[in-house]
């Protein structure tokens, strides 16, 4: 599994702007549009970044925003001037919604006290105890399914890793408690393009029907999360989830406020509960696109676990399952841009960007760039992952540093990657045991750019039985 990297340098206040700017692209009706419109997003980026190298600028709504397309200059602005910078605008809205959790955090020492709170929650003991929830729900989900049927692949996914965070992260009777945050916050994520106008917090405050929606859901989210916090506090009885981690969490004493549990259980559910299902959706999809990568997957499982349900235990033994999860994170990064704001003149590559500056570095491009991944860096190639031994193997296929970043990288890399590496892949080991879901015909799958990479609009599935 890929593994965390810490920051290796000191801040760069001592650098200043010479003067020298990256080359400047001009800021068109038809990208402006590309921008708010979150199904053509990808497309614009992918343009943008067509034969070019290194550092482009641009100036969309007055912002100067700056976009690299190299690995070690995604580097240079996640790990070695981690400290320099922060989270970017984009992400600064979310908190409007999510306030103040890990993922919007732009204070670095909060961040950092948090993140040593929560980190217990995520320990390799915690993980191994919920790899048996996650694996119960794939399991209730496989007899519900049935063969012949015709499903929609991201609403499935969605209901099965909602049963998975609602149990581990809200507790065993919080069933709907997850239903009804998750509905609100997809009234937000279908809403999320209109935090990038000009003004956007000012609409968000306005009496427009749009904002209107945003704020009740917000609230909503808000208010059933402070009563699952105030049953936990109430409880006599011995809980263990993430809720119960949060709140028992210490450092020198000190514990996270209820405001701070609220948020940052918001913030794991997003990402516990969307990035997984996308991913989970996009594989079944990948698969269904390259046979030969489903047959070697089935047999992998059939001849790991035969006729019996995966464990923790299993995942170093099964190699090609963890690939196909490797391989869908590289082809549709859940993540698929990330952002950073300068606090201080930052270097990137051979320009210094002034304070100010928004700094993207985009995994969607980057993993898909030939000049790190090969000539077939378009293919599904789950196999590219294993090592010599026929082990999974992060580095396998000889991608630069940098060049991977399905979680981020620095300081800021996802805390519930463990989490989510062992959910995806238990999830695709149980139900892909019984089930090779094929696309249904006529569909033009697209991608809808919002906080994660979703499909668009949707993906047919018919269930087909192994």
């Amino acid at each position: 599994m890929t593994t965390a990297v810490g920051v290796t340098s000191e801040p760069t206040a001592a650098l200043e702007p010479d003067g020298s700017k990256p080359p400047h692209v001009r800021t068109t009706p038809g990208m402006l549009g590309a921008l708010l419109d979150r199904r053509r997003s990808i497309g614009m980026f992918e343009r943008l970044a067509a034969g070019r190298t290194g550092v482009v600028a641009l100036s969309p709504m007055g912002r100067r925003v700056w976009l690299v397309f190299e690995p070690p200059l995604a580097r240079e602005i996640l790990v070695e001037s981690a400290r320099s910078v922060t989270k970017g605008e984009g992400l600064r809205m979310v908190r409007w919604v999510l306030g103040d959790g890990l993922l919007t955090s732009t204070d670095a020492v909060t961040h950092r006290r948090n993140r040593r709170l929560i980190q217990p929650a995520f320990s390799a003991a915690k993980i191994a105890a919920y790899a048996d929830v996650m694996v119960a729900a794939a399991e209730r989900m496989n007899e519900r399914w049935t063969a012949g049927s015709v499903v929609e692949m991201p609403a499935e996914m969605a209901a099965l890793t909602l049963d998975v965070v609602g149990q581990t992260l809200l507790g065993d009777d919080t069933a709907q408690d997850a239903h009804s945050i998750s509905e609100s916050l997809e009234t937000v994520l279908k809403r999320f393009g209109v935090m990038f106008f000009p003004g956007s917090e000012r609409l968000l405050a306005s009496r427009l029907p749009i904002a209107v929606q945003i704020r009740e859901a917000t609230a909503s989210m808000r208010a059933t999360v402070e009563r699952i916090i105030d049953r936990h506090r109430g409880s006599d009885s011995i809980v263990d989830d993430m809720v119960a981690s949060l709140l028992a969490a210490r450092d020198d004493g000190d514990a996270l406020t209820d405001e701070q549990v609220r948020d940052e259980t918001l913030t794991l559910l997003l990402a516990g509960h969307e990035t997984t299902a996308n991913a989970l959706t996009w594989a079944w999809w990948l698969l269904d696109r390259e046979p030969r990568a489903a047959a070697r997957l089935h047999r992998e499982l059939a001849d790991v676990l035969g006729d019996r349900r995966p464990s923790y235990d299993d995942m170093s033994a099964l190699p090609y399952t963890t690939a196909v999860i490797a391989e869908t994170m590289r082809l549709r990064p859940p993540a698929w841009m990330i952002e950073r704001e300068t606090l201080e003149p930052v270097r990137v590559g051979e320009y210094v960007a002034p304070v100010g500056t928004t700094l993207l570095a985009s995994p969607w491009l980057l993993h898909h760039d030939p000049r790190s991944w090969g000539e077939d860096a378009a293919r599904f190639r789950p196999e590219r992952w294993l090592g010599t031994d026929g082990g999974f193997d992060p580095t396998a296929p000889g991608q630069p540093r940098g060049a991977y970043l399905p979680f981020g990288a620095g300081n800021r890399i996802c805390i519930g990657e463990s989490f989510a590496w062992a959910e995806a892949v238990l999830i695709l080991a149980t139900l892909a045991r019984h089930w090779a879901p094929a696309t249904e015909p006529g569909q033009r799958v697209g991608t809808w750019a919002a906080v994660t990479l979703r499909p668009h609009p949707g993906i047919r599935m018919r269930l087909v039985s192994t």
